[in-house]
């Protein structure tokens, strides 16, 4: 797979995945110290296409001197602890990880059950779960557990040669989610924050055990995203696809689908309530495979927003069927 000099010390090396998603970008800043910004998936062709970027650079695992987690899926720190270990490398991430990256079966295990229980609720059939589940008993097999040395978050700095990236928490996609902004060169690592080819997935997950109620991930994720948008900004270094200029057009983009989205979600609640898996039925024809979590993720995330705008509201709180506000 291809290194790609960026910018001074920056190099996106990009690796395989098994996701549809495709192929993902870890940013090597080579430089003191040597920092690697997330890492890809944990298999056997991520681990080779990782090596034979670092070799191409004249450099060994051994080299690695820190590495930073953008976010705990699977596809941006499933090499970390072979890294880790390879390399004696410190390893930052957001606080939320830590707990969750300290046992990744254990998460993965908790996930399933939590995750049954959210589409059940969406009214999705119990013969679509089946592969729901499977896709998370998976995840353990491309990711290790892995232990946070440093936990970072908003407000924190990362000094590599001679560089300021900021940390920027942009809770959405995940809950855990850091972007890394040098205003000095108007750059942003973003990760999956912003995407340029598709929307990132503002994902239901789990609460953590202090939470007593769900995440509303649409609306972090558009509070973000507006964060975003009021930086000096030239270039966003994605998780995947295409580097992207001016994003502020991507943005305005992104603010149009989404608002033809909540029109259509609107409109297909007339004349009677629907669950959150009749909308996703109407919204995606041809859901299959673990498709059908990423589609309620997505209805539940809009009609979080409907409800917040006072357009909808959800009729109990233990089913995810929805009506218009009269």
């Amino acid at each position: 797979m291809p290194v790609r000099h960026l910018w001074d010390e920056i190099y996106q090396i990009t690796t395989p995945t098994p996701f549809p998603v495709g192929d993902v970008h870890a940013y090597l800043l080579k430089a003191d110290p040597l920092t690697l910004i997330d890492s890809g998936v944990g298999n056997k062709a991520g681990k080779e296409a990782m090596q034979a970027a670092l070799a191409e650079l004249g450099l060994q695992l051994h080299d690695i001197e820190q590495i930073v987690i953008s976010h705990s899926h699977a596809d941006h720190m499933g090499q970390v602890r072979w890294l880790q270990q390879a390399s004696q490398a410190r390893v930052l991430a957001h606080p939320r990880s830590c707990a969750k990256l300290a046992d990744i079966a254990a998460y993965a295990q908790q996930a399933v059950v939590w995750i049954r229980t959210i589409l059940s609720q969406a009214g999705v059939p119990a013969d679509r779960l089946q592969k729901v589940q499977d896709f998370y008993r998976h995840i353990p097999q491309l990711a290790a557990s892995v232990t946070v040395d440093q936990c970072i978050t908003e407000g924190d700095r990362l000094e590599v040669g001679g560089h300021t990236w900021q940390v920027q928490y942009c809770p959405g996609h995940s809950a855990d989610l850091n972007c890394f902004y040098d205003p000095r060169r108007r750059l942003l690592i973003a990760s999956d924050h912003l995407l340029p080819h598709i929307s990132s997935n503002a994902l239901l997950e789990p609460p953590r055990s202090a939470e007593s109620q769900r995440r509303r991930p649409l609306l972090e994720y558009w509070q973000s995203l507006e964060r975003t948008a009021s930086l000096s900004l030239d270039w966003v270094l994605p998780g995947h696809g295409e580097l992207i200029h001016n994003p502020r057009l991507l943005l305005a983009r992104r603010r149009q689908q989404r608002d033809r989205r909540l029109a259509a979600i609107l409109t297909s609640l007339v004349p009677a309530p629907l669950t959150a898996w009749q909308i996703a039925q109407e919204l995606f024809p041809h859901l299959a495979g673990v498709d059908v979590y990423l589609a309620i993720s997505e209805v539940v995330g809009h009609m979080d927003m409907l409800i917040a705008q006072g357009q909808a509201q959800q009729i109990a709180d233990d089913a995810f069927l929805y009506q218009r506000c009269s």
